[in-house]
């Protein structure tokens, strides 16, 4: 099997695994999604749940990549808090929308090995907003971190489901109502 059809699979499995859950995926969906045969995923990965943990722990990875790039990019480098907020919201809606499958995977089903994701990124993005946000702003930076994530999670989720929401405009309006904090 070339690299390829091995990325096809793969993509079309976090494709049906976020859409319909590990449970009700199935390895047909996956391999007609993928333009492969059941036959072919097997193959490469003898089981659902081989193909379902080789899935999470990919985009496991990925996810903290990227996390790590818009730490490392903003990190220190802002004077002005309302600018760092604005900034790091902007980066953080491409982080979710990048990465909203492997999200709702990790949210919404039961991945004990893979489940700490989303508390190590919001303790991450704590500690960051904390070297970032000036102490006198009275604002606890782990709570600020979990609310800016959660929100934009959500939101990109409804996207996701096909929802038609304002996106913009609500993320336009949660970076005005949190700059007036400061």
């Amino acid at each position: 099997m070339t690299n390829e059809t091995e990325k096809k699979i793969l993509n079309a499995a976090l494709n049906v695994f976020a859409k319909k859950g590990r449970d009700a995926a199935t390895t047909k969906a996956i391999a007609e999604k993928a333009g492969r045969t059941e036959m072919t995923l097997f193959r490469k990965f003898g089981t659902k749940k081989n193909l379902f943990d080789l899935v999470m722990i990919q985009n496991m990875e990925k996810m903290r990549a990227d996390m790590e790039i818009i730490v490392n990019d903003l990190d220190k480098k802002f004077d002005n808090p309302e600018m760092f907020l604005e900034t790091y919201i902007r980066r953080a809606v491409q982080f979710y929308k990048n990465n909203i499958e492997a999200i709702t995977l990790t949210v919404n089903d039961e991945n004990t090995s893979v489940d700490p994701l989303m508390g190590d990124i919001n303790n991450y993005v704590g500690e960051f907003m904390a070297r970032n946000i000036p102490e006198s702003s009275q604002i606890d930076p782990q709570t600020l971190g979990v609310f800016i994530n959660s929100y934009i999670y959500s939101l990109t989720l409804e996207q996701f489901n096909g929802r038609n929401i304002e996106f913009d405009e609500k993320i336009d309006g949660m970076i005005k109502n949190l700059n007036l904090c400061f």
